[in-house]
């Protein structure tokens, strides 16, 4: 009877609860130092009591960092202490705060490299302007000597084929933080946004201009204008690019008188494929 009686009291006991900081952001700062046991008198039955040393582990309260990041008062967690083990009816505690303090971490920022992802279009069709990653950067977090150590971020080796129509494409970093203690990435993959469109091969007759002429002479081309054979997208098909070719008039005695023509300037719409005939010459007209 005199046991059933104990059991069943309700009395103040000593318990140890541990203490787990959470909720702040792991990537960008690091515990440098924080309580991880909490001592408190429960209120409970004795059979929950002896139930409590029985385990023989301690229960774990999981408490979230301020956004100050510097002290968590003790009042505050009175219910989640009561749930923390069977029974408990009340909590009291000689401590006012749990402290914690945090600092940041050192940080590198990092434009991934595309060079291991190999993009291969349908023929006819292509890149229509220029691929947008997002982010265009990542970050990553750690001991300043690691991150000295990390000189680029990468993509993740791919290759992407048959591409005939815009699309974004997901794709992963190459976890080169795995090699280092304690770094942790921004984010582990990237998008990538490809604008393509259908193209179709077209001529273009464009007169070759002479940089740099001696203009105390007169002079002759061979002929005077070039074929440029470029592809043009199809909703371009309508504009009438500008090109510019030309050649250099120092190079002509240089060469006997036969001069390579240069694309120097075309419309970001269209995709040069080359120049036709490849040598002109050039007579002087003294």
């Amino acid at each position: 009877m005199w046991l059933g009686l104990s059991l069943s009291e309700e009395r103040d006991y000593p318990m140890k609860v541990g203490v787990q900081m959470t909720g702040y952001d792991t990537i960008r700062y690091a515990i440098v130092s924080a309580d991880t046991v909490l001592d408190v008198k429960a209120r409970m039955s004795g059979a929950n009591a002896m139930l409590y040393s029985i385990q023989r582990r301690i229960p774990v309260l999981r408490v979230p960092v301020p956004e100050d990041g510097s002290a968590v008062a003790t009042n505050s967690l009175i219910e989640p202490l009561k749930r923390v083990a069977i029974g408990i009816k009340q909590v009291s505690c000689d401590v006012d705060s749990l402290r914690v303090k945090l600092a940041p971490r050192s940080s590198r920022t990092y434009v991934p490299q595309l060079d291991e992802v190999n993009f291969t279009f349908n023929e006819q069709y292509g890149l229509y302007g220029e691929a947008v990653m997002t982010p265009s950067q990542v970050t990553l977090y750690g001991p300043a000597e690691s991150l000295a150590a990390i000189d680029e971020v990468h993509i993740a080796a791919a290759n992407l084929r048959d591409i005939k129509e815009s699309g974004t494409y997901t794709l992963p970093l190459d976890p080169v933080w795995e090699n280092y203690p304690d770094v942790h990435p921004s984010c582990t993959e990237v998008s990538i946004y490809l604008p393509v469109e259908a193209y179709v091969e077209r001529d273009f007759r464009v007169p070759v201009r002479v940089l740099d002429a001696d203009t105390t002479v007169s002079y002759k081309l061979y002929p005077e204008e070039v074929t440029v054979r470029a592809w043009v997208a199809q909703r371009d098909l309508n504009n009438a690019p500008d090109f510019v070719v030309s050649v250099d008039y120092s190079d002509l005695f240089q060469h006997d008188g036969i001069l390579t023509p240069q694309l120097m300037e075309f419309p970001a719409y269209v995709r040069p494929r080359y120049i036709y005939p490849h040598e002109i010459q050039c007579v002087v007209i003294r």
